[in-house]
């Protein structure tokens, strides 16, 4: 039978054991958290059976910043990990969520979301719904919209803009709604 070697703890490993063994408070949690990319794995067999199938892959790259480093990360795994996960005609080949850094005062992440997207309307709404800041298109090199596809995808793009512009205007005073429909009709 072999012998066990053991070797002596120093002082500085029993106070970190120590300080793992205790609760940590969520400063030290976040200085304690280990850089590097988070990598959440989808199905690679539905992935690899939607993209010979014709659907449209492409990696999307989402934002989040904030002014809470945790705020910004909970918020882009809850957005991504919850909704896009679970949207119809979609299928995710991979998310990697890059660390939250701090910039200028404020916080900002974003993930890498490889998915594959069933139709160009599927793709079109993706982009008008998770707004990333750059889209990478890998599959197919061509694709074909029909003119309903691209009637609806009009409508769907044209809903998003009157949609933001009610939030727009909701936050507006009147005054400035009038200005800025002023403005618009070239009357000032």
């Amino acid at each position: 039978m072999g012998k066990a070697q053991f070797s002596p703890m120093s002082k500085e490993a029993k106070s970190e054991k120590a300080a793992e063994a205790r609760e940590m408070t969520p400063e030290e949690k976040r200085a304690n958290r280990p850089e590097g990319v988070l990598i959440i794995k989808g199905s690679q067999e539905k992935a690899d059976a939607a993209r010979r199938d014709g659907w449209i892959e492409v990696t999307f790259f989402i934002e989040s910043h904030g002014n809470d480093q945790e705020t910004v990360a909970k918020a882009l795994k809850n957005t991504l990990l919850k909704d896009l996960k679970n949207e119809s005609g979609v299928v995710v080949r991979e998310m990697k969520f890059h660390p939250v850094v701090e910039q200028a005062k404020l916080y900002a992440g974003f993930v890498e979301c490889n998915i594959l997207a069933r139709d160009p309307q599927v793709f079109m709404y993706l982009t008008l719904r998770y707004g990333p800041s750059a889209v990478e298109v890998l599959h197919p090199d061509t694709i074909t919209v029909t003119a309903s596809e691209l009637q609806n995808m009009a409508a769907d793009a044209s809903g998003a803009v009157q949609a933001l512009i009610s939030q727009i205007l909701e936050k507006m005073a009147p005054e400035e709604k009038d200005k800025a429909f002023r403005k618009g009709l070239d009357l000032e």
